[in-house]
């Protein structure tokens, strides 16, 4: 009787495990679309538009890092 018990659950287990396999596979076929992967010349110019304006924020950033650095370093010697 424990062994059927046993075996029943294998099947089971089995069943749920190619169900799931199944699903994944759905998903990759989706995915792997080529259709779904293609990018258009307009996001790819938006993109690489932003690259200045990061680079000036990140440089804008700095500048006010090395304003703090300043200042902490004046009150310092102030007081």
């Amino acid at each position: 009787m424990q062994i059927n018990n046993n075996i029943e659950a294998m099947v089971s287990a089995q069943v749920q495990i190619a169900d799931k396999v199944s699903r994944i596979a759905d998903v990759a076929n989706v995915v792997g679309d080529p259709a779904l992967q293609e990018v258009s010349q307009d996001l790819i110019d938006a993109i690489a538009g932003q690259i200045p304006e990061i680079i000036s924020y990140q440089a804008n950033a700095e500048g006010i890092k090395t304003q703090d650095a300043v200042t902490d370093i004046l009150l310092n010697i102030k007081a």
